[in-house]
């Protein structure tokens, strides 16, 4: 579908985009000589990194070393979320040996920069704010950052709650995202504005 093409593609970019602004106020918080805050990005950024190694490692132990290294690049040169899009846009299978098909390892991808990533980042940023003043950049970070929480929750939310399979499994608790195109957009928009507002409170 071409809905869930687009909201792939376009959170791969958002995520891409969030990473280059964290690393930039990451480099701004050492070059001002905020080694705290500089030692706090950081640790979130290596923290986000060997997370998702830990999934490709397990996602594809079985293909071989080769395959898992091949798979790790992206994750280490911040490509990761392109390359899944990119799967998912091109329905690219699950092969024979992978332990969750290429829907559900975007979705835990997702969770794991929301909440190694981009959550400390806005709270780390917000803090550096508020105490030490800010400036152009490091506002755009934040709220970058915390749009891009609020559109892959939005995704995830949106995702499994119009599957069909979760529908017919758990009626009572998904179907609230409507059938109706532009109900669905409102309800999309809505779930994504209430997750970044609710970081950056």
């Amino acid at each position: 579908p071409w809905g869930l093409m687009f909201r792939v593609c376009f959170g791969a970019l958002t995520s891409m985009i969030d990473l280059v602004t964290d690393v930039y106020v990451t480099y701004m918080f050492w070059s001002g000589g905020k080694i705290g805050y500089f030692k706090a990005s950081v640790a979130s950024l290596i923290a986000s990194i060997c997370l998702q190694l830990s999934v490709v490692v397990v996602q594809n132990r079985k293909l071989g070393f080769g395959r898992v290294l091949k798979e790790a690049v992206p994750v280490l040169i911040g490509f990761k979320p392109a390359v899944d899009a990119y799967r998912i846009a091109s329905n690219a299978k699950q092969e024979k040996g992978q332990l969750i098909d290429h829907m559900a390892e975007l979705a835990v991808m997702k969770g794991v920069e929301m909440f190694a990533e981009s959550i400390p980042g806005v709270i780390i940023q917000l803090m550096a704010i508020i105490k030490s003043g800010s400036d152009t950049a490091a506002w755009i970070s934040v709220v970058i950052s915390a749009l891009t929480t609020g559109y892959s929750s939005a995704s995830l939310s949106y995702d499994f709650d119009t599957d069909p399979g979760n529908r017919q499994l758990t009626p009572h608790f998904y179907g609230y995202v409507p059938a109706n195109p532009r109900k669905r957009s409102i309800v999309f928009l809505t779930l994504m504005i209430f997750g970044a507002g609710m970081l950056m409170i």
